[in-house]
């Protein structure tokens, strides 16, 4: 009944507020989206408290490995907006990793991650993870220039159970 009274934004935002307030949450989250990387430590940058219909539900976090290396990631809950161009917002994303945005230069990560937890598949081709490495494209320029990983999660795919786990 619930859900059938929550709109998709909703939901993203109440989503990304359990993650930014309850570190158990994000760490599980976390682990689960990045298997390979031994996560073992999180933490939420954002304000628990801001939470506002009408712009993107994010978290930024720091992440730590078994050996204490770090990760940065921003984690969007949610899918691209109408008309939107979710590569150009992906774009944003990594400028904010590489201007500071995660409290420390992008040189102290042993790396950073942009990722997108979309309620439809954001490019049509049935995939459950798209992965975008190495590079940021500057329209302006025609130039590539080193960049946070990107990845989309299509939770529209039901062949995949990375987040029915227990």
């Amino acid at each position: 009944m619930l859900n059938n009274e929550l709109s998709a934004e909703m939901v993203d935002h109440l989503t990304a507020g359990i993650l930014k307030k309850y570190n158990d949450k994000l760490l599980s989250a976390v682990q689960r989206l990045f298997p390979e990387l031994d996560i073992k430590e999180v933490q939420s940058l954002d304000d628990v408290n801001r939470n506002a219909l009408g712009e993107r539900a994010v978290v930024h976090v720091i992440a730590r490995d078994a050996k204490r290396s770090k990760y940065g990631l921003i984690i969007q809950v949610g899918s691209q907006r109408a008309g939107e161009n979710i590569l150009e917002v992906a774009n944003g994303y990594q400028e904010e990793i590489i201007f500071g945005r995660l409290d420390c230069p992008e040189e102290e990560f042993k790396a950073a991650y942009v990722v997108f937890l979309c309620r439809e598949d954001p490019f049509g081709k049935g995939k459950f993870r798209y992965e975008y490495f190495g590079g940021k494209y500057d329209n302006r320029t025609g130039k590539t220039t080193p960049a946070p990983n990107v990845i989309f999660f299509n939770l529209d795919n039901e062949d995949e159970e990375i987040f029915y786990k227990i």
